[in-house]
């Protein structure tokens, strides 16, 4: 079980004050991954960031508190059925669809449902919660696979996987790295300051 530490910055590599802490692990049908984050904005709170997947990486279950608001989001065949401070909020639903709250264990999820799909290259409808409020908006996100090198990072270094990603609706772009199942860089937005491999993580040099 992969465990560490973020140090969350304001995305030109400045950090803004929160921190985030994640577990993850493969599990009998799939992988979940569990995060406890130190948010500052809108106020200091604290907040939960819970998602399961399948073997295929595809969503089955994503909980999100952020202490005022509550939601539990489960795809069920053709809608997504999402629960936001007791109130149902049902989208329509396809299974190439992806999630996304601000947690690098959603890149991580993307990237390896692509990289099981061998797929390098690919311009996705994705279900994106708001910071704190989690109100569900779709947006485009596009992902492509640059290259497969080292990165250093405070923890070591990893053989990672370079992914560019771009949020098409803003145009913001950042590379993120991934090894294994875990984010272990991502440019001026998420910094990994604390990391232990368990028995099935990538192992930094």
């Amino acid at each position: 079980m992969p465990i560490g530490t973020y140090r969350v910055m304001d995305g030109e590599g400045v950090p803004n004050g929160e921190v985030e802490r994640f577990r993850c692990a493969p599990g009998p049908a799939g992988w979940r991954s569990v995060s406890e984050i130190d948010a500052v904005e809108p106020h200091p709170h604290a907040e939960t960031v819970d998602i399961t997947v399948d073997a295929d990486w595809r969503p089955v279950r994503l909980r999100l508190d952020t202490g005022e608001h509550q939601l539990l989001a489960r795809p069920a065949g053709d809608r997504l059925e999402i629960d936001l401070d007791g109130e149902r909020r049902d989208l329509d639903w396809d299974p190439e669809t992806e999630l996304d709250y601000r947690s690098p264990a959603f890149n991580a999820v993307t990237v390896n449902r692509l990289h099981r799909a061998s797929v390098t290259a690919a311009d996705l409808s994705v279900v994106f919660f708001e910071p704190f409020t989690c109100e569900p908006r779709i947006v485009p996100q596009r992902y492509e696979l640059l290259d497969d090198g080292p990165v250093t990072t405070p923890v070591g270094e990893f053989q990672a996987e370079r992914w560019r990603y771009t949020a098409l609706d803003t145009g913001w772009t950042r590379a993120v790295w991934i090894a294994g199942d875990v984010v272990v860089a991502y440019e001026g937005a998420w910094e990994l300051v604390e990391y232990e491999p368990g028995a099935h993580g990538a192992i930094p040099h």
